[in-house]
């Protein structure tokens, strides 16, 4: 007997709004007591990644219910929700480091830890695995032309006669011109339909109605929280010492990138790969592409000018994380070694940069 097209919400996803309302609570809570911020930042770091994996499992039913070419559209909007609302709130806050290495954390985090776990999970269930070079080099490609493309305005910043002024002005022309280029690779990607399809062959399990409707309110939740997680790490960074390139290169993404994360190791797991590959090219290049566009204008608009110009470090590991994942994806073939070596890589990354 064939199984109905929508189930409803389960039992276990149930609980998780359960959960995550009682995380959001609580961060709000303490905030309202004036407890540590220490405290309320770790609460709101928790609930936010809880509303980013909901925001992530809505967007996977709603793409299932409207078909593959909303279904990338749906992706591309919110794949990255909390992301930009994130960064968009920091650039706000006056923290543009924060803002602009969790720009470089998020890129690399799809392509050594999300892609690199993938792999990790795939190979070790399913061996050495194959996946269509041809839409995987198309991704990679567009990876390499966005690391290239956020290094340039850093190299034209170290030049000695680049003031102030034309760095801002630089970075601008080049946010109007990844803009320009991801919109181009949206819609190549609508016209590749059955390349760039929904994320599972399974039926979607909620009505378009619900999934909108959580869509609506996992957003709204997601913005509200990531507020109060953004004005929690100034008073954080005073309390612990911590670096604020470490909160933006590692911890911003992996709190923002929970929905990527899930998605992608489960679908590696069912023996997808090639789903799993690109929902991590795919998210990488929206912020890279876009996501940095947008903390442009965003500096812009907030009178706290936000230039694309980034550490030796963070364009080292930029490079490093683009290159060794293009030749992953060029092969065609992956197993649980090159998964492997991009998790040791990014784990390396966060060594590094905590010290």
């Amino acid at each position: 007997m064939a199984q109905p097209a929508t189930m409803g919400v389960n039992r276990r996803e149930r609980a998780a709004f359960v959960l995550v309302g009682a995380l959001s609570a609580l961060a709000i809570t303490l905030r309202l007591l004036n407890a540590s911020p220490v405290a309320v930042f770790g609460a709101a770091a928790i609930a936010v990644a809880g509303l980013a994996w909901l925001l992530g499992i809505a967007t996977e039913e709603a793409g299932e219910a409207v078909g593959p070419r909303l279904s990338s559209l749906l992706n591309a909007t919110f794949g990255n929700a909390a992301e930009v609302i994130i960064v968009v709130l920091a650039v706000r806050e006056g923290l543009v480091d924060v803002a602009k290495a969790s720009i470089i954390g998020s890129v690399i985090g799809n392509l050594l830890l999300v892609l690199g776990g993938s792999l990790l999970v795939s190979g070790l269930r399913h061996g050495r695995v194959a996946f269509d070079p041809r839409v995987a080099g198309v991704n990679a490609t567009m990876v390499v032309f966005a690391a290239v493309t956020l290094a340039l305005p850093t190299l034209v910043a170290a030049l000695p006669a680049t003031s102030a002024h034309e760095a801002h002005a630089v970075s601008l022309a080049v946010a109007v011109v990844m803009v320009l280029i991801y919109l181009a690779y949206l819609v190549a990607t609508f016209q590749a339909p059955s390349e760039h399809g929904g994320l599972s062959t399974d039926p979607a399990r909620w009505s378009i109605h619900t999934s909108v409707a959580v869509l609506c309110v996992t957003a709204a939740a997601t913005g509200a929280l990531s507020e109060l997680l953004v004005s929690a790490i100034r008073p954080t960074i005073a309390a612990t010492g911590v670096s604020p390139v470490f909160i933006g290169l590692i911890v911003v993404p992996v709190i923002g990138n929970v929905a990527e994360h899930l998605a992608a190791f489960r679908l590696a797991r069912r023996g997808q790969l090639e789903f799993a590959v690109a929902i991590s090219y795919n998210s990488a290049l929206q912020v890279a592409l876009a996501v940095s566009a947008v903390a442009v204008v965003a500096g812009t608009v907030f009178g706290a000018p936000l230039t694309l110009s980034f550490t030796p470090l963070e364009v080292a590991l930029l490079a490093a994380a683009a290159l060794l994942s293009a030749l992953i994806a060029l092969s065609g073939t992956a197993n649980w070694i090159e998964g492997l070596q991009l998790l040791a890589l990014y784990a390396v990354a966060a060594i590094a940069v905590w010290w």
